[in-house]
Order: C-alpha cells, then structure tokens, then sequence
C-alpha cells in the first residue's frame, strides 16, 4: 500500500483583532468580521480539499510569533491572504510571501481593499450571506486551479527572481510554452491526473453525505422517541430546527466539492474527447499509456454508481425538508449540490458510448 498523501498545508493572513476587546469596538469588530470570512469562506472550501489550514493565532507552538510567522509564509504551499482593511501588518505578511513565488491567493470584502493590490487577481465579495456563499464557491474554484497548476507569479516576484540567483521557485512558469500546444502524452498525464483529483473530491463529498447521514439519522431517531412519548410538535420542530441548523456546516461543504466536481469534469470534457477520438483512430497510440482506458472504465462506473445513489440520497433529503420550514431551505441547498453532482456524474458517463469505439479488448 502506497504511504498516505500529507494534506496540503496553507497558512491564512488577514486582519485579527482582538476577541477579548469590548463589545462594539473597532477592534472587536475587525475580529468578528474576520472570524465570519474564515469560518463561512476559506475554511470550508480548505475542507472541501483536504487543505490544513492555520491562522497565525492558532500557531499553539511556542516561540517567537513573528519568527513563526515568517517561516509559515516562506515554507507552506498555500497562502491565503484576506485584504480586508488594508492591514499594515497583512500587506507586509503578503509582500514576504510573494517573494517565494508560491501558490498565493488573495481575497477581500469590495470597496475595503487597498489600491495597490487592484491589479493582482483577487477574489471580492460583498459581507452579505450570498456574497459569501459566492466568495466560497470563487475560492474553491481558484483552489482547483491553483492546487493543479500552481499560480501566476506577480510582477515584482518574476523581477525579483530576474535578478536573483536562486533556483525559480515552484509556480513560476516559463510564459514561452504557454503558447505551445499540449501534445498527446501531455493530454495523457493531464488527464490521469485530473481523475485521481476527481477521486479525491468524490471522496470528499461521500464523507460529508456521511455526516448528513448521520445528523438526520440522529434527528429520526429523537423523533421516533418523542412519538413514543406521546410529545407535541413543538417539540418536533425543536428537533427539526437544530438538524437544520447543523446542516449548515455539511451543506456548504458540499456545495463547495460540488462545484469543483462540475467544473472538473467540465473542464476534463475536451480533453478526454479529444482522447478517446485519438484512440479509437490510431489504436497504436494505446502502447504509450496501455492502462487508460481501464482507468477510465472504472472512472465512468464509479461515475455511474454515484450517480444513482446521489439521485436517491437527494430523494431522502428533499422528503426530510418538507418537515420544517428551516429544514426546507437547509435541505434545498444540499438537493442543489447533489444534483449537481449527479449531473456531473451522467456527463462522466456518456464518456462510455467513445471508449467502446475504441478497437481490441482494451476499448471494449
């Protein structure tokens, strides 16, 4: 057995307050806010991946925390920066860190960001529950692309490796081959290891179905023992409103794997497409990468599979929300999710129909 992947680790910046400040004061409420974006925005969507998070003040090792902080900005993967506020402190935090070259995402409430960082790529959103929702679902996305790919360096990273002598760091890309077409094995290896992404984010998604599983199990179970008890429907709909309440966390993980499943496989279509044509025309090119098409058959029957029972499971949920109101809107959202993800599994599918047209035991 293979040793386990280590997650990905990525250390949060951002404005931090004070929590022990008086109610109201400015600099409780820059804690509050902060609390809100990390625990409704970056949190989740790290989830959603696998992704290690930390913020400077959950460091628990002792030492000096400038010192700790430093080494988390040149050392982890991932760095995920909140410019809310224009914090003096976050603005020194990022510059360090894009001297590294590493994966770098910035993120920030609109018309609270300062000018200077208006020309890097940066994810803003408005401090209202969909502006979240959205900002959650925009992070997961440049996750996807940045976990895969690496990130574009800003300009003074690629002047500053100009003229450094130090080897160009992992995320910078030679922007001559940008304009070179991806040739077959490229595609190939592109494509193999999009799927073992792919697997991982269905694994994601059958853990917190699990959770779901669970917490409306639980609920059922109170229910059921509140009817013995001969209980009013006060009482039920207590038990409905806290399940609703505790879906909330699980329901927007979901949404979250679910987006970056629907914008994987959409994003694998061609690619794949353009594969299995390639293929079916020239079996010969099968002796370069013999086990892909047994990579993908079983691809397309996990897809098959979960497409069956994330329809029924999104049947049960739908059927689960028609107890509360709370419940309701809860449940809708994770009836969205899955059927995105359904969706997605039946566009994995009508892959089947182009790797059967490929000659040789292999295709059939």
């Amino acid at each position: 057995m293979p040793a386990e992947e280590a997650p990905v680790r990525a250390f949060i910046i951002g404005p931090i307050g004070d929590r022990d400040a008086q109610v109201g004061s400015p600099p409780r409420v820059v804690f509050e806010e902060a609390v809100q974006v990390l625990e409704e925005v970056i949190l989740p969507a790290c989830e959603a991946f696998g992704i290690d998070a930390t913020r400077a003040d959950s460091i628990a090792r002792s030492g000096e925390i400038p010192e700790q902080i430093c080494r988390m900005l040149r050392d982890s993967e991932l760095v995920i920066a909140d410019l809310t506020g224009a914090n003096p402190n976050v603005m020194y935090e990022l510059g360090l860190r894009h001297t590294t070259g590493k994966l770098t995402i910035q993120l920030g409430e609109r018309e609270r960001l300062p000018f200077d960082i208006s020309t890097i790529r940066t994810i803003i959103f408005k401090r209202t529950e969909s502006g979240l929702v959205e900002a959650r679902k925009k992070l997961s996305q440049a996750l996807a692309a940045g976990l895969q790919g690496g990130g574009d360096p800003v300009t003074a990273t690629r002047v500053w490796f100009e003229t450094a002598s130090v080897v160009e760091p992992v995320g910078i890309v030679d922007t001559d081959d940008q304009t070179d077409e991806s040739g077959f094995l490229e595609k190939l290896a592109d494509t193999e290891e999009a799927m073992q992404a792919l697997g991982r984010t269905l694994t994601n998604a059958g853990t917190i179905m699990e959770d779901i599983t669970r917490l409306t199990q639980e609920s059922s179970t109170r229910m059921v023992e509140v009817n013995r008890s001969g209980g009013s429907s006060s009482a039920k709909l207590v038990i409905a409103n806290r399940l609703a309440s505790l879906l909330e966390d699980p329901a927007s993980r979901l949404e979250v794997v679910a987006g970056e499943y629907a914008q994987s496989i959409q994003r694998m279509d061609p690619g794949i497409r353009y594969l299995l044509q390639r293929l079916a025309e020239e079996p010969g090119q099968l002796a370069q990468s013999p086990e892909f098409p047994g990579q993908l058959r079983r691809m397309i029957q996990g897809a098959d599979t979960a497409m069956v029972s994330t329809l029924e499971f999104r049947r049960i949920i739908v059927a689960t929300g028609e107890a509360a109101r709370s419940l309701r809107r809860t449940a809708r959202r994770i009836a969205t999710a899955l059927q995105s993800i359904a969706d997605s599994s039946e566009r994995v599918v009508s892959w089947k129909v182009l790797l059967e047209q490929i000659p040789g035991p292999r295709g059939s």
